[in-house]
């Protein structure tokens, strides 16, 4: 019996040697090793979308606020229509019209909360307004639906900075990531009310964009179910940002208000060296400035915050002078 068994291996491996040309075997491993990449992305979304409702990437109006009352702040959180959709963006204390303001806007996915270590800030709220945005698809703003075109991405936004900001009072805004992009437009939608932009790891690069397999499972009907809405949303997105960059390509050098771009040399997400190269090149050089995070990755806003506030603080020093 165990010959016989033996001899069946032996013949069942001598098969696949005949039937599994090395070019064959390659394809085979490839195959397999993409299959376990996928099962892999597929396992720690399930476990990511088990996790409850914070790997939703948005906060409670209710939440906010007693996050907020812990350090000491009144934050408010407002509504507003913009052509039959709403949206919510945060303050992290009553407005004060003696004072610029900050805006913030976050990448893909995400939310207003992003930001909450810059908005709870002691410091920056005695410098600036601080506002953060949940963006359209994102947090309370028709959360799960996407709209992926940075164009109607920028113009949800302008009328909240032509109702905080004025011609002798102009504001900053900065953007994160997929942000970037959208408040760079913002800068150029209002050139006389915006007076700065910082750009946080900013994909502004057409040919630079990276595609993600687990990207391909808020695709896919069989597996679409269990990803989060808000995944959902930043894959539909991710897949229209190249074409919806390049009809923005020529339109940056019209920004004449200061740019300052921070960049994580080891960002894997939004790639640095193509990333800046393409800012130095279509951003005009007058108004430009750069800051290498070096040895960091995509989340150094995150993790950086000192070196952040401090360009916020001199990209604030700016307006006034």
């Amino acid at each position: 019996m165990k010959a016989r068994l033996k001899n069946s291996i032996r013949l069942f491996n001598d098969s696949l040697k005949v039937c599994y040309l090395p070019d064959q075997k390659r394809r085979v491993r490839k195959a397999q090793k993409k299959i376990i990449l996928l099962l892999s992305a597929f396992l720690s979304l399930l476990i990511f979308s088990a996790c409850g409702a914070w790997a939703s990437f948005r906060t409670s109006d209710k939440k906010v606020l007693k996050q907020f009352a812990k350090k000491g702040l009144k934050a408010q959180t407002h509504y507003v229509t913009y052509q039959g959709h709403s949206l919510r963006h945060i303050h992290s204390k009553a407005y004060d019209s003696l004072l610029p303001t900050l805006y913030f806007v976050h990448g893909a996915p995400g939310s207003s909360d992003n930001f909450n270590a810059y908005l709870t800030d002691s410091l920056l709220n005695t410098q600036a307004n601080l506002i953060s945005f949940d963006r359209l698809g994102y947090g309370y703003s028709e959360y799960g639906k996407a709209y992926p075109d940075i164009i109607q991405q920028a113009a949800s936004l302008c009328p909240q900075i032509k109702r905080y900001s004025s011609v002798e009072n102009p504001g900053l805004v900065v953007g994160w990531s997929y942000g970037g992009p959208i408040a760079a437009k913002m800068a150029l939608n209002s050139p006389h009310l915006i007076g700065g932009a910082v750009l946080l790891a900013p994909a502004l690069d057409p040919n630079a964009e990276r595609y993600f397999a687990m990207g391909r499972l808020a695709e896919w009907k069989l597996t679409r179910w269990f990803v989060l809405a808000s995944f959902v949303v930043a894959q539909k997105e991710k897949r229209a940002h190249a074409s919806s960059l390049s009809s923005l390509t020529q339109e940056w050098k019209k920004i004449q208000n200061p740019v300052f771009m921070l960049h994580g040399t080891k960002d894997n997400i939004v790639p640095y060296a193509p990333n800046t190269e393409f800012a130095k090149q279509h951003f005009d050089t007058k108004h430009f400035r750069l800051y290498p995070v070096e040895g960091k990755g995509h989340i150094f806003p995150i993790q950086e915050t000192e070196l952040v506030q401090e360009v916020l603080l001199t990209a604030l020093e700016g307006l006034t002078n």
